[in-house]
C-alpha cells in the first residue's frame, strides 16, 4: 500500500509492502518498535534509530522526535484518487492553537498577539528534563493570544498560543 506523507511542507511517498518500505521509491531498511500501553516507540531508518511518541490530531499525528515537534498528514493512495476524481483539493491548512506536548517550564515566548507565522516559525520554548524544546508552528497563521509567559510551568495540553484564522 501507497501513502503520502506531508510535514513541514514537504511530501514524501511511502509503500509498505512484504517486500519492505520504500521511501521517495527507494528501498531503505525499517524497523519500528512500539511501547505496550501507549503511544511511545523507537523506529530505525537504515542506520539511525530515534525514540518517538505520537498521537492522533484532527488532521494527522503529532509526533515528538528528537526534541522537535512535528505534524504529519497522511493520506493513503485509494483515498488520494477518490478525491483527485471528484476534483477536491486538499484544502487549505491554518495554524491549531498549540498546546504543550509535556510538563516544563517555559523557557521563551517567541512570538506575540497580532504577529503573522509561517509553518515552521518558533512559537514557544519548553524546558523539560533539562531539554529545551521548541514548539513550532504547524502551518501559516496569525497569533491570536499567547496564554504563558517566561518563567510559567505548563501541564500537559495546557493551552499556550491561540490562532486566527489566516484571510487570504
Amino acid at each position: 500500500m501507497r501513502y503520502f506523507a506531508t510535514a513541514a511542507g514537504r511530501e514524501r511517498e511511502v509503500e509498505l509492502s512484504e517486500e519492505g518500505v520504500r521511501l521517495d521509491g527507494r528501498s531503505v531498511h525499517a524497523e519500528l518498535a512500539r511501547l505496550p500501553g501507549g503511544h511511545e516507540g523507537h523506529v530505525r531508518l537504515g542506520d539511525r534509530g530515534y525514540s518517538f511518541s505520537a498521537r492522533r490530531v484532527d488532521d494527522g499525528w503529532e509526533i515528538q522526535i528528537a526534541g522537535r515537534r512535528i505534524v504529519v498528514r497522511v493520506e493513503d493512495e485509494r483515498t488520494r484518487a477518490i478525491r483527485e476524481l471528484a476534483g477536491q483539493a486538499a484544502g487549505p491548512v491554518a495554524a491549531r492553537d498549540l498546546r504543550a506536548p509535556m510538563p516544563g517550564l517555559v523557557a521563551r515566548v517567541l512570538v506575540e498577539p497580532g504577529q503573522t507565522v509561517h509553518e515552521g516559525t518558533g512559537l514557544v520554548i519548553v524546558e523539560a528534563m533539562k531539554m529545551e524544546n521548541e514548539l513550532m508552528a504547524t502551518a501559516p497563521g496569525r497569533v491570536a493570544t499567547v496564554e504563558v509567559a517566561e518563567g510559567d510551568t505548563v501541564n500537559q495540553s495546557d493551552l499556550l498560543v491561540t490562532f486566527e484564522r489566516e484571510e487570504e
